[in-house]
């Protein structure tokens, strides 16, 4: 009885685990339309990455300020 206890509860935490792969790895290709920003105020939704080899990025509306150093929008 243990051991099927123990077997089903594996199972689901592996099931959980790859779904929530699953759901992380989609929000990473949501910015994947979007322009890159260029420093400075944005005009358009774009997605302002920060300069570098860091994966810091964040999606920009229209009337903020791209910072590329850091890849932060602010108004």
């Amino acid at each position: 009885m243990l051991k099927k206890i123990v077997i089903a509860l594996v199972a689901t935490t592996m099931s959980i685990g790859m779904a929530q792969a699953r759901i992380s790895g989609m929000s990473s290709l949501t910015h994947a339309h979007f322009p890159t920003c260029a420093q400075g105020l944005v005009k358009a939704n774009c997605v302002c990455r920060a300069a570098g080899r860091t994966r810091v990025h964040q999606l920009c509306t229209t009337g903020r300020y791209c910072h590329t150093f850091d890849g932060a929008c602010t108004q």
